[in-house]
């Protein structure tokens, strides 16, 4: 399925650590969430699905600031986002444990 747009998430209670979701849009209509914990969560649409992550205390990735730096305690210079060959290599690296 060709992706139409992709964004990534973190959830604001785990912080400093990063538990990262991934929100794709694909061009046929579907919406999918990619947790960390490796599960696949399907949607009607796009703007129910970024609800769904809001409600699940998530912040878009590209929303966050110098103030949320202050706020959490987090650098946003040292945070990338993951990236990896295949889902099974990309959820193992959507959980990052603050100085580990």
């Amino acid at each position: 399925m060709e992706i139409r747009e992709e964004s990534w998430w973190l959830m604001y209670c785990s912080f400093p650590n990063l538990n990262w979701a991934r929100l794709r849009e694909f061009c046929n209509g579907v919406v999918e969430i990619l947790d960390m914990d490796g599960s696949t969560h399907k949607f009607e649409d796009a703007q129910v699905a970024r609800n769904w992550l809001l409600e699940d205390e998530y912040i878009s990735y590209t929303a966050l600031d110098a103030e949320d730096e202050q706020e959490y305690g987090i650098y946003l210079s040292q945070i990338k986002v993951p990236n990896a060959l295949t889902e099974k290599e990309l959820v193992k690296l959507m959980y990052v444990q603050a100085n580990a």
